[in-house]
């Protein structure tokens, strides 16, 4: 028995309405059979297929004789509710692993940190993470109430903060919209999201 689908609270862009009917035709799909799902653009349901194969978590399961033959996928490797977030080469987004080491490297320090400190420490050799990355992203867990901040900036020196190990939720890193929320894909659920001032709109 397939288990019931879930729905991302994340904000459903094109990409994640595509990964949910995937997931929910896990076995058979095609392309057509998707863009009646979704709705999503021929163009971005192709591209975002292709990467899944190249990705490998999408292969394909029939060899097309006919050009008017449409082509079948399955999918083998489900990662879960968020839409794995891929460039053309089927590779992760660069953006998407330096949120997951922050997130990683804030329980690994347990005390006060700056952004500065943090994005240092959650860098590699092969992976730097920018201050600016971490600047962003922990500023919006602030708003989430996953990160404390310590230290306001002074002349002695930035602002500080410390990760609120009690808000461990998971592996998972949560996700920092562009729409200002945060989305924990541990709880499948936006846990902040910045109030609209209707007096502006």
């Amino acid at each position: 028995m397939r288990p019931a689908p879930m729905i991302s609270a994340g904000g459903r862009g094109s990409f994640q309405r595509i990964w949910e009917a995937i997931r929910a035709r896990r076995d058979d799909f095609t392309l057509l059979l998707i863009y009646s799902d979704t709705e999503a653009s021929r163009g971005g349901i192709l591209h975002y297929i292709n990467a899944l194969v190249k990705g490998g978590y999408v292969e394909r399961i029939n060899q097309r004789v006919r050009n008017n033959e449409q082509q079948h996928f399955r999918l083998i490797r489900d990662c879960g509710i968020e839409y794995p977030r891929l460039n053309a080469k089927g590779e992760p987004i660069q953006r998407d692993l330096a949120t997951e080491a922050i997130w990683r490297t804030m329980r690994i320090v347990g005390g006060e940190f700056s952004t500065r400190e943090l994005a240092a420490l959650a860098s590699t050799p092969e992976r730097r993470v920018a201050h600016t990355t971490a600047s962003v992203y922990i500023g919006q867990l602030v708003q989430a109430g996953y990160v404390l901040q310590t230290r306001k900036r002074s002349k002695s020196g930035p602002p500080r903060y410390r990760f609120l190990s009690q808000r461990y939720t998971g592996p998972r890193p949560p996700v920092v919209g562009r729409n200002a929320y945060v989305y924990d894909p541990n709880l499948d659920q936006v846990v902040w999201q910045e109030e609209i001032n209707h007096e502006d709109l």
